[in-house]
């Protein structure tokens, strides 16, 4: 399964290329519940932040830019507060070695190094500002933009990576922590998957896929790219929950038998990739017949994945 995707976050580029409005309300109920809520319960990528902080013309998109500023200030702060603690520990710990090797003491100068560097290293990344490619990867519980169409209207709107079942509380998640992929030959068999299917569909628009594989034995994260082109349209399904204070609005893409070349890199599935022409009958969810859909996946846009391990 895709544990890990390269995500388009250029919002308002993708409402251009899908004619699809920025549903701006959902992304400023996104941020306002993330700096309400703890840094961990809403994983926005820096990528979809950089989208809102370049320069904010409408009351809208200007409070989203004054939650983001005001979240990360509260980061920094947080971050500078892990530093100082841990070479507090740290120092201590060399103290005590100092006099006596301990385990103790040995384990309080590695995890305190360890805290300390990936503290700095994440400060550092805040304070600069700069963005990297790996910054647009998403993982199970990220949050990604998503192209979706409600009574006749397409949009784009913030979704969560990890689909959760209209009614199931946040237990579901840990329950069940691979509904963040379906596979396509599932789909009118699991419950939360055939709930939605023919009902909500989405496109999540990716540039690479990572999987683990294994090498000589040994686990590898290898990097799925197209060679042909650089985008590709992810088919997906979502839900809308409301079963808790916020409401919740999560999508899994759907995947598919390896391509071969993707199968002798040692992995056995492959989002689809879905051909243009078939956006509209996608995304409509209008079909009377879920046989209809299987052209989707059937006739499926030729590609060739190359692949590298990722860095």
């Amino acid at each position: 399964m895709c544990y890990s995707a390269m995500v388009n976050m250029h919002v308002k580029e993708l409402g251009l290329t899908y004619k699809a409005r920025v549903q701006i309300d959902m992304f400023e109920d996104l941020f306002r519940e993330r700096l309400a809520a703890s840094a961990s319960a809403v994983n926005n990528p820096r990528p979809l932040e950089a989208a809102f902080l370049e320069k904010p013309k409408s009351a809208p998109e200007m409070r989203i830019a004054k939650s983001i500023r005001e979240f990360q200030a509260r980061e920094r702060k947080a971050l500078a507060a892990e530093i100082k603690a841990q070479s507090k520990r740290l120092a201590a710990a060399e103290k005590a070695l100092a006099g006596k090797v301990t385990k103790k003491a040995q384990n309080d100068q590695r995890i305190a190094t360890s805290k300390i560097e990936k503290a700095e290293f994440r400060l550092g990344l805040l304070e600069s500002g700069k963005i990297s490619e790996s910054d647009s990867r998403i993982w199970p519980g990220s949050y990604a933009p998503l192209i979706v169409e409600t009574e006749g209207e397409r949009s784009v709107r913030p979704f969560r990576y990890l689909l959760r079942p209209f009614g199931q509380s946040a237990a579901f998640d840990r329950k069940f922590e691979g509904s963040y992929n379906a596979r396509r030959d599932r789909l009118e068999e699991v419950f939360w998957w055939k709930s939605v299917y023919g009902k909500r569909h989405g496109i999540l628009p990716i540039h690479a896929f990572f999987e683990h594989v294994k090498v000589k034995g040994k686990n590898v994260v290898l990097r799925f790219e197209p060679k042909a082109f650089t985008e590709m349209a992810v088919p997906c399904i979502w839900d809308r929950n409301e079963a808790e204070d916020f409401t919740l609005h999560s999508f899994a893409l759907i995947t598919d038998d390896p391509n071969p070349e993707v199968a002798a890199a040692g992995h056995d599935r492959t989002p689809v990739v879905m051909r243009p022409k078939y956006i509209d009958l996608w995304l409509g969810a209008a079909a009377k017949d879920l046989a209809e859909y299987a052209v989707v996946f059937d006739d499926k846009q030729p590609t060739y994945f190359e692949h590298e391990v990722a860095a």
